[in-house]
């Protein structure tokens, strides 16, 4: 049942993936009459445990175990601690797929849509999914004091790399910001420049004083 509940899970996604999970061939004796042999999970590439899988970050709490699967995808496990904020950013080369595990109602997402309208989502319950399209700008903010949440990002390719629009505009040479912000703000703009690039998630301090966690 578990077996058939994630192939179904996987048919719905938007991008193609439910024929190469299907081609797996291990799957192809639930098809016919040989009993097929017994593999504990530990002992087969076929098995990805995420909890144990390589650690992308972790940081106040919150945390990120990702999965490669070789030429298909990539699977993340993402924990947002209380207050956890998932900071803006895009994956400029793929679509990537949500899915509640534990969730609470103060968890919001929000991106941008493609003719520029800002999008919040709100009420997110487990087993909601929401789909992310490549490249939009996304990010999150889980507003409960006590309660982390736990997401699967499915992939649909193994490059997971993601860009922050903060670094990228603190990327832009101060000659330029100028003539487009003005001298003052390209000034602060400027600053970016110090921000780590690999932190893709931070603590909402405004939440943490209201949850006297600070």
């Amino acid at each position: 049942m578990a077996t058939s509940s994630v192939i179904c899970f996987l048919s719905l996604l938007p991008f193609s993936l439910a024929p190469s999970v299907l081609d797996i061939p291990v799957l192809d004796s639930y098809h016919t009459d040989d009993p097929g042999i017994s593999v504990d999970a530990a002992d087969t590439k076929l098995v990805y445990d995420l909890h144990n899988a390589e650690v992308r970050f972790e940081w106040e709490g919150s945390s990120a175990f990702y999965q490669v699967v070789p030429g298909l995808m990539a699977i993340l496990l993402l924990n947002i601690a209380p207050c956890g904020v998932v900071l803006p950013l895009s994956n400029p080369y793929t679509d990537d797929m949500l899915y509640a595990t534990e969730c609470n109602a103060q968890m919001e997402f929000g991106y941008v849509a493609a003719n520029g309208s800002t999008i919040i989502i709100t009420g997110f319950k487990p087993g909601n999914t929401l789909q992310i399209p490549k490249g939009a700008l996304h990010w999150g903010l889980n507003k409960s004091c006590t309660r982390a949440v736990s997401i699967i990002k499915f992939f649909n390719g193994p490059d997971i790399s993601f860009v922050r629009p903060d670094i990228q505009i603190g990327s832009i040479p101060e000659s330029i910001l100028n003539v487009s912000m003005g001298e003052e703000l390209a000034g602060k703009i400027s600053e970016l420049k110090k921000l780590n690039p690999e932190d893709p998630i931070a603590r909402c301090p405004k939440c943490m004083r209201m949850c006297g966690l600070v």
